[in-house]
């Protein structure tokens, strides 16, 4: 198996003898593993040491990958009392931090990731035994198998509406849901999904809800500090990442915090607002970039050589992302923390007001004119959507007959369950046809992430946001560094979850959860910030400077091959144009092709291959 530029992964497998035979096709270079009780390989994995925590009693073993508040002796007395895999839920909760837990016990293993998110698995039956992993590619490379045409068709739509997100990229690789875990039988061959999470009811005060966040994020942060050593944060001054680098410098490793800037409108907002949350940071090392200096957006992009394992909105900022982590390296760090995920998890979204609608009128009604009045809406528009009644099953079915083929540059949620999303102009008719009867076969079996809209919509908020920070963290592991986003643990984000939707977002107020949370920690006329400085004018900038390279990536990229993207209409409709912001879809079109052309080429003539347009 080649593992090309794969560093960090794992692979879990049964106690059996198919298995075993199958773990001899792994590469072992810099490998760990964990055996069964048989002997047999139970766990096999290259993440570094600090990652893996593992503890056994008799035949039954337990590991938590990742960084976590676990033990090896609370491990160990965990699985000596478990009588099945089932026992673990209580742990599962109790631990704090980013993380896996794999375990095996009673003959039934258990594979699990982040309820968020960030920390997936996946599996496969391969030579007739069913395996798992934190990688997609890591199984589709062991199993041979070919790409779903029609599943990477969809990942070109800019809005992934439930399920579309999480459609397996290659035929034979089935995901688990982020709140659930797998168990594999004893006979290697049986699987199921079972829930171990539940999102909390919204129930608490802003006040208390914030005290809670406060306490999440500062144990978070400590469980990736508390070994010392030099560690990097960016604070770019806002509500996320200055909140992380504060939390960081409480504990005993050493804090290097790097501040970006240019000459934009607006531009140097961020350091300056850096500064003055540094004021209660004295310990804290600060040094400032000039964003001149490193590359902008869309520059670089061709060059990057990362093993993405699906296509990620990480792919686009990678090279200025690279940029920064080689600038953290050379100071010896051995952890690299950020901000990402806050955007998803601190700001309210329009569809709230929908819900709010069902129980208090009065109030969703001035919320939702106060939104909607900054888009231009009209009464009426507003009126006809608090009023709508469609399930979410009927409302992603119209979804396929409502979008169109059209640029997309803006991206308001509006009322509807989620985002809407259009066709882009370069993807063949064939791939379209595919797209709309998948889209359409999956509208019929359903169910929403939550039992309303707001419900739903704050959880597909968040996996959007994991999907980056997952992007991100293979990165750094490229890298070698730990790429961390503590905003995005499960007990963060739970944290937030559990405070009243009207009093954790204000439609005026910019993040006044977290603002609640720091009172009293970082300096009042920090937490008066309103506002955070986008990337827009880089953005068009980036695009006339490089569209031409990036076009050229996207046409000799596997997507024109597949049958997915059309060549000729990629050029036609990616032209820059003055002061007008690229169409969103050329970048989810880039993101596509840089995930294909970094993965193993042979895959393309795998067992299994269709073209696009061979159905659902």
């Amino acid at each position: 198996m080649e593992s090309s530029t794969l560093r960090w992964y794992f692979v879990v497998l049964p106690d059996t003898d198919d298995a075993a035979a199958l773990a001899k096709r792994l590469p072992i270079e810099g490998a760990r593993t964990v055996s069964h009780a048989s002997g047999r390989p139970w766990l096999i994995a290259t993440l570094p040491d600090e990652q893996m925590v593992t503890g056994e009693a008799g035949a039954d073993r337990l590991a938590v990958l990742g960084y976590s508040s676990a033990t090896s002796a609370e491990l160990r007395e965990a699985v000596g009392r478990a009588v099945g895999v089932e026992a673990f839920d209580e742990l599962s909760h109790s631990l704090v931090g980013g993380f896996h837990l794999v375990a095996y016990a009673g003959g039934r293993l258990r594979v699990q990731g982040s309820a968020a998110g960030v920390r997936r698995v996946f599996y496969a039956v391969i030579g007739g035994v069913t395996v798992a992993s934190d990688r997609a590619d890591v199984l589709a490379e062991l199993g041979g198998f070919g790409y779903d045409e029609t599943a990477l068709a969809i990942r070109l739509l800019r809005a992934l509406p439930h399920p579309l997100g999480e459609q397996p990229l290659w035929r034979g690789v089935e995901p688990v849901p982020p709140e659930s875990y797998l168990r594999i039988e004893e006979d290697g061959r049986g699987t199921a999904v079972r829930r171990w999470w539940r999102r909390p009811e919204p129930h608490l005060s802003r006040r208390a809800g914030a005290q809670l966040l406060r306490a999440a994020l500062a144990d978070a942060v400590a469980v990736r500090t508390r070994a010392g050593g030099v560690v990097h944060c960016d604070i770019s001054g806002g509500m996320d990442s200055t909140p992380v680098t504060w939390f960081a410098a409480q504990g005993p490793a050493e804090i290097v915090a790097a501040t970006a800037y240019n000459g934009d409108p607006g531009g140097m907002d961020d350091l300056r607002w850096a500064r003055r949350a540094l004021v209660a940071m004295p310990s804290v090392r600060h040094r400032t970039l000039s964003l001149d200096e490193l590359p902008g957006f869309f520059e670089g992009a061709p060059e990057l050589e990362t093993r993405w394992d699906e296509p990620t909105a990480a792919c686009l900022a990678a090279p200025r992302m690279k940029a920064f982590i080689q600038d953290a390296l050379r100071y010896s760090v051995r952890m690299y923390l950020n901000g990402l995920g806050g955007d998803h998890l601190l700001c309210g979204l329009p569809n709230w007001e929908h819900t709010f609608f069902r129980r208090r009128p009065l109030l969703a009604w001035r919320r939702a004119r106060t939104n909607r009045m900054l888009n231009g809406d009209s009464i009426a528009t507003t009126a006809l959507g608090l009023l709508d009644r469609r399930g979410y099953a009927d409302w992603l079915r119209a979804t396929v007959d409502t979008a169109r083929r059209e640029r997309m540059e803006s991206h308001s949620i509006g009322f509807g369950w989620d985002l809407r999303y259009a066709w882009p102009l370069w993807l063949t008719e064939e791939a379209l046809r595919a797209v709309r009867d998948r889209v359409v076969s999956l509208s019929t079996a359903v169910e929403p992430l939550g039992p309303d809209r707001a419900g739903h919509a704050e959880l597909a908020m968040i996996r959007a946001g994991a999907r980056e920070v997952r992007g991100t963290g293979q990165l750094g592991a490229e890298a070698g560094l730990p790429f961390e986003a503590p905003l995005l643990d499960d007990r963060v984000v739970a944290a937030c979850l559990a405070v009243r939707r009207e009093e954790r977002v204000a439609p005026l107020e910019f993040k006044p959860l977290m603002k609640e949370a720091m009172r009293g920690l970082l300096p009042e006329d920090f937490l008066s910030r309103t506002t955070k400085t986008g990337g827009s004018t880089q953005g068009v900038r980036g695009f006339a400077a490089h569209h031409s390279e990036l076009l050229d990536l996207c046409v000799e990229s596997p997507l024109i091959e597949l049958g997915i993207a059309d060549a000729s209409r990629l050029r036609q409709y990616n032209r820059p144009q003055p002061g007008r912001v690229p169409d969103s879809h050329f970048g989810t079109t880039v993101n596509c092709a840089l995930f294909l052309r970094n993965q193993a080429r042979e895959r393309l003539a795998a067992p299994g291959r269709e073209t696009a347009g061979s159905g659902s």
